[in-house]
């Protein structure tokens, strides 16, 4: 018995000498563990990182060219504008200047001519314009010209109103319509016309 326990003694006292096994008797004594190794500075970043970096190359990718390009807003705003049928400083083409003339001194504001839906002879117009004339000679001018191509002058309605004058015309049992608002501006008329019209009547 005293020598096994001499025997234990010295083989504590050697392990504590010897200090951590080698590399090598690492490898021997545990295999599994010696195989596994830390990894080095130059392998592929973690998925979490790559996926990162892969969604900010696909939003680049991505992004919304066509607000970078001028001439596409530019086409865009032609586009607007023919399908309006307006025109600024001058006629419209088609405009019923045979119903609507104008003044000898007009200076035009904007107009429009639009058909309403399928129908090619009826029109939505509008005319803005100022002139020299009296608030009375225009509204004479207009009258003259619709009465006498069949519309018949509405009673005013007699509503409170920022307008020097005002006057509604209807033919077609009311399914043509125009309105005329003539307002004093600095010395001169701006001129309001608005209304559904068949053309060529």
């Amino acid at each position: 018995m005293a020598a096994a326990v001499t025997a234990a003694a010295l083989g504590v006292s050697l392990m504590g000498c010897t200090g951590a096994p080698a590399d090598g008797a690492a490898a021997d004594l545990a295999p599994g563990v010696a195989a596994t190794a830390a990894p080095s500075d130059e392998e592929a970043p973690a998925d979490g990182l790559g996926a990162a970096q892969e969604t900010d190359d696909t939003a680049d990718d991505t992004g919304d060219d066509t607000g970078d390009d001028p001439a596409a807003g530019n086409e865009g705003a032609t586009a607007a504008e023919d399908a309006g049928g307006s025109e600024v400083g001058e006629l419209v083409p088609d405009f019923p200047v045979d119903l609507l003339p104008l003044p000898d001194d007009a200076v035009i504001l904007v107009t429009s001519a639009v058909p309403v839906g399928e129908a090619t002879d009826v029109q939505e117009v509008s005319l803005n314009l100022r002139t020299g004339l009296s608030v009375d000679d225009v509204v004479q001018l207009y009258r003259d010209a619709l009465v006498s191509a069949g519309f018949t002058e509405a009673e005013p309605a007699g509503l409170p109103t920022e307008l020097a004058a005002e006057a509604t015309f209807t033919r077609s049992g009311g399914d043509e319509l125009v309105s005329v608002g003539v307002l004093e501006v600095d010395g001169g008329r701006t001129v309001t016309i608005g209304g559904r019209v068949r053309a060529g009547r």
